[in-house]
């Protein structure tokens, strides 16, 4: 496929799958435009169209979903192997699964891109996971105060808090420490307030990810 230089856009591609002979219905992550749906005809041998390879692209609005009119490379495909891909793949995943098509989140791209940099990097993977996880909540209105509780108090380290994952924390005698709450605000990625984050990311993201399995999860269970 040849793109047109005076309409190309930068994207990441998050999904695709086999659509009729020889096409693709492909998901796509762009800074302006936040997760569209696109038809390639042909596109099946398109080695571009792949997870993790940085692209240029030429849409064509086109009713419900657009027209890949056209992509080549930005850059070289990032180099993710093994844990580092499926963390990829679970970003990925996550996007597809909680953003709505054709809203956009600008902020969110630079995130996205960091996110994938630390994947390469190989460091601190699930650091890397939970920034991301919340920053996309904070994105899309659905985070709470990890330095607050829901009557406004701050958060004290010699205490512990529930969660409702709708609301905020309430003080209680059991919980997340709140030593470890705070390290997360702070960035102080200690490993108990690692441990804590985990845990806390999962049960804010459950609401808004419904009932249905992350696919990219149970990659991890089989390794």
């Amino acid at each position: 496929m040849t793109p047109d230089n005076n309409t190309l856009q930068p994207a990441w591609l998050l999904h695709r799958r086999p659509f009729r002979n020889t096409s693709l219905i492909v998901e796509l992550f762009l800074p302006e435009k936040g997760r569209i749906g696109a038809v390639v005809r042909g596109g099946r041998k398109d080695p571009s169209l792949a997870p993790f390879m940085p692209l240029w692209v030429d849409l064509k609005a086109a009713g419900e979903l657009y027209t890949l009119r056209g992509c080549e490379p930005r850059g070289p495909r990032l180099a993710l192997q093994g844990k580092s891909l499926y963390c990829g793949f679970y970003l990925n995943e996550l996007l597809t699964r909680l953003l709505h098509r054709d809203d956009p989140h600008p902020d969110l791209w630079p995130l996205y891109e960091q996110a994938l940099q630390y994947l390469v990097d190989g460091e601190w993977l699930d650091v890397a996971l939970r920034q991301f996880e919340i920053g996309l909540l904070e994105e899309m209105g659905y985070a709470i105060s990890l330095g607050y509780d829901i009557q406004g108090e701050p958060v004290r380290a010699d205490s512990h808090y529930l969660l409702d994952p709708l609301q905020g924390l309430t003080p209680s005698g059991q919980g997340y420490p709140g030593n470890d709450l705070l390290a997360i605000v702070n960035g102080d990625w200690h490993p108990s307030a690692r441990k804590t984050a985990l845990h806390l990311c999962r049960a804010l993201l459950a609401p808004h990810l419904g009932n249905k399995p992350l696919k990219s999860r149970e990659l991890f269970r089989e390794k």
